[in-house]
């Protein structure tokens, strides 16, 4: 676990600045950027927290899909949301798609099966327990509707609870979770499973319907409700999704949970089949408003640099780090377009080449320089041409280079009027820029 101290020398900035470390509200690097940036141009935790809050005509249950790139400050968003509804009875259930699907290959039934696994575990950590006849519907469910015969009894030897079998809520905690690890990689078991529970979809739906009925069941002395968070959904593959998700979102809608979906800009923007707003109530996450609608490329916006400031001051002591602080952070805000991992990997890159001395501004242009020479790897060269027309007209279309060039993070989604732009370090690229001259002659 990071421990989340605030550096005060450049060398110990280097892991203060870590793009991956996991910030949860509370935490001494948390920023509520909310109070920071203007509703228009962000404001995506009030949207969040008005789908999820109790309100007149409110759905029992609602399902969100919160759209981003990877690395934009989605997790933390929900995380502070649902801590700030924790007092309205929302009990949050966390699934890393990344850790709980094969990434090569999942679909429906691995979403519910994994779902009602999760939901199962959370009940255990709550210390809350199902009724004998319901917990018994759960265990046959998983051992004698999903497992064939011999695999029942391999699983079944193989479980070690100190409880009687089939007796007890760890022992079918454990089943299931023997269940949902064998839909991880290909095998005959896999398919078996998956064969046996996509026989009936709306008996699959069905299924895990009782059991959280049984779980808000025991919830209500607590006056609380589940709300399940597949994080990590956008960083999986774009058609596993559709497959699995938004192709069969009539089906997922019928669950009795609130459920809090991740997704790529691609699934809205360049679908596969269903875009994903037609599937859900859809939120954008766009990156800091580094500029506003029809300002020009070289412009930083005070409200972005205040905001970058705020995230970067929990961390390390400003002027300990960097040689011209304000300096420092228009070049963050400007080589990483508002894109909070970006500009931390900047600036993590900055400190890693010059510590132990102070990062000046033509450091962090370095830096940003080798993140457009990474980002622009995944692109074919007639992207570029493509690029330019993008950055010209700040609009993004169906089309397979656009696609790409959502998936890896080379456009850059802006709130107001929801427009887009190229990544400012893939722009200062010279393929970019030689594609640029040749579009103006």
């Amino acid at each position: 676990m990071t421990e989340h101290i605030q550096a005060r020398t450049t060398s110990e900035a280097y892991w203060t600045l870590d793009p991956f470390a996991v910030v949860r509200p509370g935490d001494p690097w948390f920023a509520d950027l909310e109070r920071i940036v203007p509703r228009a141009h962000y404001g995506v935790a009030r949207r969040l927290e008005r789908q999820l809050s109790a309100g007149p005509g409110r759905p029992e249950f609602v399902h969100v899909g919160l759209m981003g790139h990877a690395g934009v400050g989605k997790t933390t968003l929900v995380k502070n949301a649902l801590a700030k509804l924790a007092r309205e009875g929302l009990a949050p259930v966390y699934i890393n798609a990344l850790e709980s699907f094969d990434q090569s290959d999942y679909v429906f039934s691995d979403l519910m099966l994994v779902l009602a696994e999760a939901v199962i575990r959370e009940l255990a950590e709550l210390g809350l327990a199902l009724g004998g006849e319901q917990l018994e519907l759960v265990r046959r469910w998983f051992a004698d509707e999903i497992l064939i015969e011999s695999h029942r009894k391999q699983i079944v030897a193989s479980i070690d609870t100190g409880a009687e079998l089939g007796a007890s809520l760890p022992f079918v905690g454990a089943l299931a979770a023997k269940v949902t690890a064998a839909l991880k990689s290909d095998n005959d078991y896999r398919k078996e499973i998956r064969s046996r529970a996509e026989r009936d979809p709306r008996d699959l739906v069905r299924r895990v319907n009782l059991l959280l009925d049984a779980v808000h069941q025991a919830l209500a002395p607590r006056k609380a409700k589940l709300c399940v968070v597949f994080d990590n959904l956008e960083k999986t593959r774009l058609e596993l999704v559709d497959r699995a998700l938004l192709a069969r979102s009539d089906e997922f809608r019928r669950l009795r949970t609130n459920a809090v979906l991740f997704f790529n800009p691609s699934c809205e923007y360049s679908p596969l089949s269903t875009p994903a707003s037609r599937a859900f109530e859809c939120i954008n996450v766009p990156v800091l408003p580094v500029r506003f609608p029809g300002d020009a490329p070289e412009t930083i916006r005070p409200e972005a640099a205040t905001a970058i400031e705020a995230i970067l001051a929990r961390r390390l002591v400003l002027d300990a780090v960097f040689a011209d602080v304000p300096g420092c952070i228009e070049a963050l805000a400007r080589w990483s377009g508002g894109h909070i991992r970006d500009m931390l990997t900047i600036a993590r890159r900055a400190v890693e080449n010059v510590e132990p001395e102070p990062v000046a501004v033509d450091d962090i242009a370095k830096a940003g320089i080798w993140l457009g020479r990474r980002r622009t790897s995944s692109l074919r060269p007639e992207d570029f041409t493509r690029a330019v027309e993008i950055h010209r007209t700040n609009r993004i279309l169906d089309t397979d280079q656009d696609r790409r060039m959502l998936k890896n993070s080379c456009v850059l989604p802006y709130n107001g009027s929801e427009w887009w732009d190229v990544h400012p370090a893939i722009r200062a690229d010279e393929l970019f820029m030689t594609a640029l001259r040749e579009a103006e002659d």
